[in-house]
């Protein structure tokens, strides 16, 4: 009966430690999908202009394609809340910056050339 007292708290033990990894890998990818957030919607005001200024980016959840990454990385951006200025971005594996992106129809923000602007004003919040 102590044998198997003694397991079992060993086992209770081990599944506590995991869950704690766990917790702290949680962490650790919610910090680095804010921090690649921020990166992304820096790109975005820096390469898009239109006639209404840039005020909300929204940017999605950043998903690895493929088994084990291999396929690279997307995410899905919205400007100002509206629908038809979202688009889907392909993301470099490494740096998490935008290589291509794909716009939604009627989008009215036209790709620019990279300018100094910075992401004062501007709200980034999670999408999706």
């Amino acid at each position: 009966m102590a044998i198997i007292k003694g397991v079992e708290h060993l086992r209770i033990e081990k599944q506590k430690r995991q869950k704690a990894e766990s917790i702290k890998e949680s962490k650790k990818e919610v910090k680095e999908q804010a921090k690649a957030k921020q990166k992304i919607a820096l790109w975005v005001v820096q390469h898009f202009e239109g006639a209404e200024p840039i005020k909300l980016i929204e940017v999605g959840h950043i998903e690895s394609l493929g088994a084990f990454g291999t396929g690279g990385k997307s995410t899905s951006v919205r400007i100002n809340g509206q629908n038809k200025n979202s688009m889907g971005l392909q993301l470099d594996p490494d740096s998490n910056l935008p290589i291509g992106f794909d716009k939604s129809k009627g989008f009215e923000y036209a790709y620019i050339q990279k300018t100094k602007k910075t992401l004062d004003g501007v709200e980034v919040r999670y999408w999706r």
